[in-house]
């Protein structure tokens, strides 16, 4: 039987399950093959004799999109961030230029509810966009999803740009915050396709922060834009970064969807099994299970470079990475990963992950809402022209985040393999939360205090309480989503759907009415709550750290 990084497999069976996009599928193995598990609970071997072991194995295939050379991943990331930016600042940055379009709205009789739909509608959006998009992705390929999501987004930002009147303004946007709804979702699929379990935190995070920093730069430009040359410009300029990015997405962004067998998840060898086949390695190393006897299998580690077989691979070509339609399409996937959403929504683990992010963004629109009228007062007296200004300091916490989140949740997960045998747990990257979660706390509690007494205050507190919540925001949702991928690979699609949905939802209904708490119970009282909350789902990550592997496991067997 094929072990168990940690401990015998307690389930095998006479088929691999290979995974696409979240798709099980089974695999009969070549002749005289050991029986294989059932299904895959997150436990895998990351190191062996010190080094660490390519996870997912790579496999002898030039177009698996684990063997792109760097420069190429980098690229793709740096392409995803363009069209994340083209489309989710267009949606956000509104807020700073309504003051721009109300006299155009109100000559045309324009009620504010009506204005106030441009923001809340797209927002609607993007969670339909989401729940469409990805089951669409697994079925026929990432790229040929992306490429229409952003030919969609550069039409849906001409829309907004030569807009005439109100309705034709919200269609644009509506259509616009579908097409960008897939930097949501699948554009971090993209990136977890190409990356190894090693490096999947510090890629996210890069995508994040770099996310994060040129929004924040593009806000605070646009009034200074929208003043010289009209609120309209502002749409051009997201038309031509939109252009850029489809253009880019098709020269240089390949299908990166690719099928994998379970034990590619597992650290462990698998046998020949065709296309499917891991990479054979150039060493063979001595085994470090927990049994220390016998010769151990053959791993893919860092540095080690794989050798193409020519005779069964195709080569990679940038006529074969122009491809479309690399998949032959498979609706079943389609409704799998439906299916699939619908189960994730019960794994305790994911339901944690996903209300704790969604509880942050709640405070954190919470802090947005009501920063700017503490500062255009006194004692701060701040200019409105000014209050926009705060964002720079989310420059500085973006660039900050990824040493602090990514780099260290990547480094603890590999220190924690060396200390227990060479093998992960994904618990191991809740430890990382400890500086998000810390944060959160004091943060929160320090808001209603300074919102309550401003004159005690010195306005740099604002400042460093609305951008140092940046860390908690970022934090909790790289370490979360590597936490639940590491846990479910066969799962990310519908982990990557979930928890921007379930955010929304929560974030929503926590900030919905905190400007009424507030006037009713004053602002202690209500961050002071907010804190409370906070840290009881603290206290339920701390038990999530130590109870994690058994939920895990039954999760996993449920679903197999």
């Amino acid at each position: 039987m094929t072990p168990d990084p940690s401990e015998p497999v307690r389930n095998a069976e006479k088929h691999c399950t290979t995974s696409f996009g979240g798709e099980d599928v089974a695999v009969t193995p070549s002749q005289g093959e050991n029986m294989r598990p059932k299904h895959f609970d997150g436990t895998t071997r990351l190191i062996a004799e010190g080094e660490v072991i390519l996870i997912p194995t790579p496999s002898e295939d030039p177009r698996d999109p684990l063997n792109l050379p760097i420069w190429h991943k980098q690229l793709i990331v740096g392409i995803i961030v363009l069209y994340a930016i083209s489309g989710l600042c267009l949606l956000t940055a509104l807020s700073a230029l309504i003051v721009y379009m109300m006299p155009d709205y109100q000559r045309e009789g324009i009620t504010p509810d009506q204005i106030s739909n441009l923001f809340t509608v797209p927002n609607l959006l993007l969670g339909i966009g989401n729940l469409v998009s990805m089951p669409i992705a697994l079925a026929v390929g990432r790229r040929p999803v992306m490429l229409a999501s952003t030919v969609l987004l550069f039409m849906s930002a001409v829309l907004c740009a030569t807009n005439r009147n109100y309705y034709w303004h919200l269609g644009g946007r509506m259509v616009a915050a579908f097409a960008a709804a897939q930097c949501q979702a699948l554009a971090l699929l993209v990136i977890q396709d190409i990356y190894f379990l090693h490096q999947r935190a510090r890629a996210f995070q890069i995508y994040s922060s770099a996310e994060v920093l040129i929004n924040s730069s593009l806000v605070i430009a646009s009034s200074y834009m929208s003043d010289a040359l009209g609120w309209r410009s502002w749409y051009w300029m997201f038309a031509g970064l939109s252009g850029a990015a489809m253009i880019l997405t098709f020269l240089f962004v390949p299908e990166t969807g690719y099928d994998r067998p379970i034990e590619a998840f597992m650290g462990t060898h698998p046998s020949d099994i065709g296309n499917l086949l891991p990479a054979h390695l150039n060493c063979v190393l001595t085994s470090v299970d927990i049994r220390g006897q016998s010769p151990g299998p053959e791993y893919t580690k860092i540095g080690e470079g794989l050798t193409a077989d020519s005779g069964r691979y195709k080569e990679r070509t940038f006529g074969s990475n122009l491809q479309i339609f690399v998949h032959k399409p498979s609706w079943s996937r389609c409704w799998l990963c439906l299916k699939q959403i619908g189960q994730v929504f019960l794994f305790p683990h994911v339901l944690w992950v996903a209300i704790n992010n969604g509880l942050f963004q709640g405070i954190d629109v919470s802090i947005q809402m009501t920063y700017a009228e503490v500062l255009v007062k006194p004692p701060y007296n701040w200019a409105n022209t000014s209050v926009s200004l705060i964002q720079l300091g989310q420059v500085f916490v973006a660039i900050l985040c990824v040493p602090l989140i990514g780099w260290l949740s990547d480094y603890i997960i590999r220190c924690s393999a060396r200390r227990n045998h060479g093998v992960h747990e994904p618990e191991q990257r809740l430890v990382a939360w400890v500086i998000p979660m810390t944060t959160a706390l004091i943060l929160t509690v320090l808001y209603g205090y300074v919102l309550e007494n401003p004159e005690k205050f010195h306005w740099m507190a604002i400042v460093c309480i609305v951008d140092g919540y940046l860390i908690v925001l970022l934090g909790a949702n790289t370490v979360g989503m590597t936490y639940l991928i590491d846990s479910h690979p066969s799962f990310a699609g519908a982990i990557l759907v979930a928890l921007p949905v379930t955010r929304g939802l929560v974030g929503f209904g926590i900030s919905k009415h905190t400007t009424q708490y507030i006037a009713n119970i004053g602002s202690v009282m209500t961050f002071g709550i907010y804190a409370a909350v906070s840290a009881t789902f603290c206290l339920l990550g701390i038990a999530l750290y130590f109870t994690g592997k058994m939920v895990r496991r039954v999760c996993a067997q449920m679903t197999r």
